[in-house]
């Protein structure tokens, strides 16, 4: 007889370990998701924290830059009333030139009736010529006044508004995200910093023994005067000149220029300018003792003008001045002393913005740090819903700083003069090929993210642990 076994059937429950093992993968699940949460929320907070870092550096290269466009239309307007000055006493000795020559020539028949014409002609031109030019100094003293007000709005606006900016850039980047002025200390410090010591206003009442800026900015308004205001000193040709072998018979010289001069230590300058045309011709004399030539000068034409009556030519003997007028025509240059005129109204050279001292050689700022955070119950990980097990947050585990997480960035706004654009005809490089630091002459103020120092990183561990 054959028995036939029959396996028995297995009978249980597999729930409980089905149960655990779904729990270490929803962990799992939860874990990772927390933990790229957190990840893509640290990534969009730094971006944040780079976006207002940027901006406030930005605005800094905008005020600089602004500031540079500025100073160059100062000096561009400076030049202006050079110019303005300076055609004043040129048509004044015009004016005289036509009249010596009238006194002179005008009995001659048919000559005189023609030099008659043109000393009216000139007088009449000169007339009207006269106002225009004043009319065209008072506008630019104007202008002037209105750049210096311009820098003086766009620095304390820069200033206030940066850190404001910052903050709206903050709220356009992430509504969750938070700027604090509390834990922004080195923010409002390093604003300070690029608005008030980096740069600062020059004016004529500096220490010159600590600043020297002021005198520097007239420096450069002199060397940008155009070729009329800076000399207009030449030689006539013939027959006005007239050489006999080796020996000069008669010369005719032309002189003039436009001087910025100052009265006094302290006081406001002024715009001088002085023309003067005179006949020279050699005579030959013998002394007691010697024989030699000698040469005399018959004034033909001269004019003096300044742009108000703080200065005067008559104070300044200086032989180099007005195109060497003093020394080329003396006697006519005496004549322009005593027939000088004032035209227009100036108030002397503004105050600017430029770099401080403290910016000596520099090309770029100090770093203005940002830091950004976000409230840890805004990080939007399962930690907002009341079934989830705090264990399984990322950011409760690490007990983020201040109960919150923060992101700090750096920014610099910096001078770098282009070398590479227009590079055929080399329009941006400097023709003596030498390096141009830092200044508010060029508006060639960039900015960029830079790299923290340790010194902020530990500061701003310190507050975001502490606040």
């Amino acid at each position: 007889m054959v028995y036939i076994i029959k396996p028995l059937k297995q009978r249980g429950q597999s729930l409980v370990l089905s149960l655990i093992l779904m729990s270490f993968a929803a962990m799992t699940i939860l874990y990772s998701y927390n933990t790229s949460k957190l990840n893509i929320e640290s990534t969009k907070l730094q971006h944040t924290a780079d976006n207002a870092a940027y901006s406030v550096a930005t605005i800094a290269a905008r005020d600089f830059n602004f500031k540079a466009y500025t100073n160059r239309a100062s000096v561009a307007n400076q030049v202006a009333i050079a110019q303005m000055v300076g055609l004043s006493s040129w048509f004044n000795m015009t004016e005289v030139f036509a009249q010596n020559a009238c006194t002179a020539l005008c009995w001659v028949p048919y000559l005189g009736q023609v030099l008659s014409g043109i000393e009216s002609a000139v007088g009449a031109i000169n007339t009207v010529a006269q106002p225009v030019f004043e009319a065209l100094i008072f506008a630019e003293n104007t202008i002037l006044h209105a750049l210096n007000l311009s820098q003086e709005i766009v620095h304390y606006a820069g200033a206030l508004g940066s850190v404001s900016t910052a903050q709206k850039v903050v709220a356009a980047n992430d509504a969750n995200a938070n700027l604090d002025l509390m834990q922004n200390p080195l923010l409002i410090v390093d604003v300070h910093g690029v608005w008030m010591t980096f740069q600062e206003r020059h004016s004529r009442n500096d220490d010159e023994s600590q600043k020297t800026q002021f005198n520097d900015f007239k420096v450069v308004i002199l060397k940008s005067r155009d070729p009329f205001s800076t000399q207009r000193t030449y030689k006539l040709d013939f027959p006005w000149t007239f050489d006999f072998a080796i020996f000069e018979t008669w010369k005719t010289l032309k002189a003039g220029g436009s001087e910025l001069v100052s009265g006094s230590a302290g006081s406001a300058e002024t715009w001088t300018s002085m023309d003067t045309i005179s006949f020279h011709y050699s005579t030959f004399d013998c002394s007691l003792f010697s024989c030699g030539w000698d040469t005399e000068e018959i004034e033909l034409g001269w004019g003096a003008t300044r742009s108000d009556s703080r200065s005067s030519v008559s104070s300044f003997n200086n032989n180099s001045y007005w195109g060497e007028s003093r020394d080329k025509n003396s006697e006519a240059s005496n004549y322009a002393d005593d027939e000088e005129e004032t035209r227009g109204f100036y108030s002397g050279v503004q105050s600017f913005y430029g770099l401080s001292n403290n910016a000596f050689q520099k090309n770029q700022t100090d770093n203005i740090a940002v830091v950004v955070s976000k409230a840890q119950n805004m990080l939007r990980t399962t930690s907002s819903v009341s079934i989830a097990s705090s264990n399984l947050n990322p950011a409760v585990d690490e007990e983020l700083s201040g109960d919150r997480l923060s992101a700090l960035s750096t920014a610099q706004a910096y001078y770098s003069r282009p070398r590479d654009l227009m590079s055929l005809s080399s329009s941006w490089a400097r023709s003596d090929n030498q390096h141009e630091y830092g200044n508010l002459y060029n508006p060639f103020w960039l900015s960029r993210l830079s790299e923290s120092t340790t010194t902020e990183r530990s500061a701003v561990l310190l507050l975001t642990e502490t606040l």
